[in-house]
């Protein structure tokens, strides 16, 4: 084998107890007990370490090490202006026939984010798998792969935060969106999902100091 792919695989390793919160907040990375349990030497996990670092998904802790990031609502308010402007660019990019093509699949892929829990890790990764693929629809690569950096984080910062109860917060349903997109000109379909990004999401915006609202350690609405 080359370091290539034990690299990835590393990232991919610790990437997934990340998000899945095995890896809590602040939490410090035994860089060698990872490369045990993967059978691998130090060298890969540090360059798979070193790409979550550059992704800001880990950061370096004075006089410790290398750890889970602390996310702060501060750094959610900036994953959500850089998510709502992606998916502006994609959907005028994508409106009309782009979804009408994948018009089957896009109904379905929103009935199943719909029906979740919205403070479930389950609809979370289903809106992000959406999502994701509606911007994919807009064909340009440098955009998509911009997208999924940002929702990386944004997925981590769910992870470790308390998500907003869907009673107060009511969510834009995913299954109009993809009905509006069908026929939509550019502009409306830039307003369209401007509109469905903010939606749900007001009080993350309220005049709170970022210094104020740190996340729990743990994820109450995880159970854990």
């Amino acid at each position: 084998m080359t370091d290539a792919p034990l690299s990835t695989r590393a990232y991919d390793e610790i990437l997934g107890r990340l998000l899945s919160g095995e890896f809590a907040p602040g939490a410090v990375f035994n860089r060698r007990q990872i490369a045990a349990e993967m059978g691998v030497s130090v060298a890969p996990v540090l360059e798979a370490m070193l790409e979550l670092q550059n992704e800001g998904l880990i950061e370096t802790l004075p006089r410790r090490g290398t750890g889970v990031r602390r996310l702060t609502l501060s750094d959610l308010r900036g994953q959500l202006i850089l998510r709502e402007a992606l998916e502006c660019q994609a959907a005028r990019l994508c409106c009309g026939k782009p979804i009408e093509r994948h018009y089957s699949r896009l109904l379905q892929m929103a009935k199943g984010v719909d029906a979740t829990d919205v403070r479930s890790v389950a609809h979370i990764k289903e809106e992000i798998c959406f999502h994701h693929f509606l911007v994919t629809l807009a064909d340009v690569p440098a955009l998509t792969d911009a997208y999924d950096r940002v929702m990386k984080l944004g997925l981590l910062y769910a992870i470790q935060v308390l998500h907003p109860d869907p009673a107060s917060a009511p969510r834009s349903p995913h299954v109009k969106l993809v009905k509006l997109l069908r026929n939509a000109n550019p502009n409306d379909a830039e307003r369209y999902v401007r509109a469905h990004a903010q939606s749900g999401k007001e009080a993350l915006f309220a005049d709170t100091p970022a210094s104020a609202a740190k996340p729990p350690d743990t994820p109450r609405w995880l159970g854990v």
